[in-house]
């Protein structure tokens, strides 16, 4: 059977700036299945490190898990408690699998600016910036500019987002797109769904030669966050959100164009 999802893209790129670990695939998995399937070089790029998360506390047997059920024990479940580093080095294995199930292979999976990637997700900051979403963003558009593409597409979180993080990543590309607009012209907001109707969102449309396999390949990315085999696997994204239930359901993406 061959891969739906073309070796060698050649349409525009397109870079995707998730805030955490899972925001990929909860808010954008079905964009990012579609324009990988229809052969744009797609890539991903965290910004955070996703150390701070609650679910460190569930994973470390301190509190209870609703996905759980209960609570977790460490040393019967055959794994050291984790500390933050540790604990979002697991989230990001969980992200890079997801990605490979969106159609984004590791090596279009990004830490950070383009021309100083971090090391490992430890490195990224606890927390995003307006300043620092800006940093990395126009870090890429120069990065493309110098191969040959003066705009590509850049998605992110919406700007009036409740979280500080997904909302600094939707304030610097709004930003960007009025002071640069011939970088950013292809500029677009992802939306959760509790919050389409605020921000004046529509459900992201997916032509239907692609739609049923980006669905599909969006669920396939959430199982990726519910996988336990310590010590590889803590199924943080599970035991983190409830959003889950969404790509499992194949819940539509949200969107806002300029």
């Amino acid at each position: 059977m061959s891969d739906p999802v073309p070796a060698n893209p050649t349409g525009k790129p397109i870079v995707f700036y998730s805030p955490h670990q899972d925001d990929e695939t909860l808010f954008m998995g079905q964009a990012i299945a579609h324009h990988a399937l229809a052969g744009r070089e797609v890539h991903v790029v965290l910004l955070c490190n996703g150390a701070l998360s609650g679910a460190r506390a569930m994973l470390n047997g301190t509190a209870s898990s609703g996905f759980w059920g209960g609570y977790h024990y460490p040393p019967r479940e055959g794994y050291a408690p984790l500390s933050e580093d540790d604990f979002g080095l697991a989230r990001t294995r969980e992200f890079v699998a997801a990605c490979a199930q969106l159609g984004v292979p590791a090596e279009r999976v990004h830490l950070g600016r383009a021309d100083a990637p971090a090391a490992t997700s430890a490195d990224l900051p606890d927390g995003i910036s307006t300043s620092w979403a800006t940093d990395v963003m126009q870090s890429w558009a120069t990065r493309f500019a110098a191969e040959g593409w003066p705009s590509v597409g850049h998605y992110t979180m919406w700007w009036g987002d409740n979280h500080a993080d997904h909302a600094a990543l939707g304030n610097a590309l709004k930003s960007l797109r009025s002071s640069a607009p011939a970088a950013f012209v292809d500029a677009r907001w992802l939306v959760k769904p509790e919050q389409a109707s605020a921000a004046g969102a529509a459900a992201y449309t997916i032509s239907a030669t692609y739609s049923a396999m980006a669905v599909q390949m969006a669920r396939r990315a959430g199982w990726c966050y519910r996988s336990w085999q310590p010590p590889a696997c803590y199924a943080v994204g599970y035991h983190s959100v409830s959003y889950f239930t969404g790509p499992e359901n194949g819940t539509a993406n949200y969107i806002v164009k300029p």
